[in-house]
């Protein structure tokens, strides 16, 4: 007997909602990505003042004898 949820279609109906939400999830993605000159440069400057923070002097490390 046919059932509308025969391992198949379920299956075809999983693969189709996974991709189509991959799909939405990038295309939103990219349409989060700074575009214009001056949030580029805002995003360069957020990150470079991210760095200097988090910087450290290289050590170098020491064998316990």
């Amino acid at each position: 007997m046919f059932t509308l949820l025969d391992p198949v279609t379920a299956d075809l109906v999983f693969t189709l909602a996974v991709s189509c939400g991959l799909l939405v999830a990038g295309a939103a993605t990219i349409a989060a990505l700074p575009w214009t000159t001056s949030e580029i440069a805002a995003t360069e400057k957020a990150f470079a003042s991210l760095l200097s923070v988090t910087e450290t002097a290289p050590t170098r490390a020491r064998v316990a004898r």
